[in-house]
């Protein structure tokens, strides 16, 4: 792909730039349990930034505990919130950045490119996970407040190219999983993919499928050595 056909690359943050997928579904997987809920990790991981209201309601009336429609999403939302709680409690203290994010986002800045962070996480989780230089070496970030849909809708990677005042197509996205591979396609970014937490059988809308960062930015036209 060549790199100097496009303006940015917007990334994805968990399962591409920060390591935490694995505290994310066991965080998932204890509330789930409480609730009398079975759902398989695999699951959690096919639809990780899409685990919004709307699938919560789905799962739960796929276990059959159907909530009265006035009382749902509100439920869901109590649930969200509770995750993100229990998360940062309890979990988060495991998580770090993946090798080679600095490198990738140097080579970005040098070859002239902006970057954006785009998440299905809350900003302060976003600000507890990241360390204040990777922060700082994004160019916008857009965070689960900043969007009324989640993904696979277009939302996000739309508000992503939006703040780094780009068209959609201008952009490159990094993705690890289907919804967030649906949500750049439908937002008109080309897409990228890596094997963090699923094989490439699940990735197989995005253009091409990497196994790791550096291996990414190969493909960009990086010429550096790990």
């Amino acid at each position: 792909m060549n790199l100097s056909a496009y303006e940015a690359v917007l990334f994805d943050m968990d399962g591409v730039v920060l390591n935490s997928m694995r505290q994310h579904a066991a965080s998932w997987e204890r509330l789930f349990k409480k609730e009398g809920v079975e759902v398989s990790l695999e699951f959690i991981f096919e639809n990780e930034g899409s685990l919004g209201e709307e699938t919560l309601i789905e799962i739960f009336a796929k276990n059959n505990k159907i909530l009265p429609s006035s009382e749902a999403k509100q439920a869901m939302k109590r649930l969200l919130d509770t995750q993100a709680r229990l998360y940062l409690d309890e979990y988060a203290y495991g998580v770090s950045v993946y090798p080679g994010i600095r490198r990738f986002l140097s080579f970005l800045s040098e070859s002239g490119k902006k970057t954006a962070l785009v998440t299905s996480s809350r900003r302060p989780l976003v600000e507890r996970c990241l360390a204040p230089d990777i922060l700082a070496g994004f160019s916008a970030v857009v965070t689960a407040e900043d969007v009324a849909r989640h993904k696979p809708y277009p939302d996000p990677y739309l508000a992503g190219a939006n703040a780094l005042g780009f068209n959609p197509g201008d952009c490159i996205v990094l993705e690890n999983a289907p919804a967030g591979i649906q949500s750049a396609l439908a937002a008109g970014a080309q897409c990228l993919a890596v094997t963090t937490t699923l094989s490439s059988s699940h990735l197989g809308s995005a253009k091409a499928v990497f196994s790791d960062l550096f291996s990414v930015m190969r493909y960009l036209g990086w010429n550096g050595s790990e």
